[in-house]
């Protein structure tokens, strides 16, 4: 029965469908997006920072803030125990989209797409940790309680990939 199991297991793990390669693509897409902005941002002298993001109305400005902790520095004491999870986050998000795009090809795509942008947001956040120490952000949004707040592409990535998963669960019918 043991050996059974472990059989399954492998075959799951190695059954990849293009489907989940797909997906995937667009979480390495937008991974990769936020890596060359956050390259860009980290290259800039210190000077250059704030700025106002042109045509915004001074609604969004661009900073450099570093950030050791998850969301607005939460744990950021624990720099092992936040890059652990993080990465354990993704993988297991990883691995329910490919169980997800095995067990039902072709459908629940909103939900899909959610996790996959949750994937590729978290991922870039994920790389920064490991590499660096620490996540670059560099969005400041100036309305409402969001003032206090510095996010990047990555954050917005996992904000709206979470959006879309919920809608689709909730209120689609998002399996054809």
């Amino acid at each position: 029965m043991h050996l059974i199991r472990n059989i399954r297991t492998t075959k799951f793990i190695f059954d990849i469908t293009g489907e989940f390669l797909h997906y995937l693509a667009i979480g390495g897409l937008i991974c990769a997006v936020d890596q060359m902005v956050k390259s860009a941002i980290d290259s800039e002298p210190e000077s250059n920072f704030p700025r106002e993001m042109p045509k915004t109305g001074g609604k969004v400005q661009i900073m450099r803030a570093h950030n050791p902790g998850f969301s607005q520095g939460r744990l950021g004491n624990y720099p092992e125990f936040v890059k652990i999870s993080s990465l354990c986050a993704v993988s297991f998000l990883a691995g329910g989209l490919q169980l997800l795009t095995k067990e039902h090809p072709h459908t629940y795509r909103i939900r899909k797409l959610g996790m996959a942008t949750v994937i590729g947001g978290a991922m870039s956040n994920v790389l920064d940790r490991i590499v660096n120490g620490k996540v670059t952000d560099y969005i400041n949004i100036r309305y409402g309680f969001l003032k206090r707040m510095i996010v990047n592409i990555g954050d917005l990535a996992i904000y709206l990939g979470g959006i879309l998963y919920v809608a689709g669960a909730l209120f689609g019918r998002d399996d054809g």
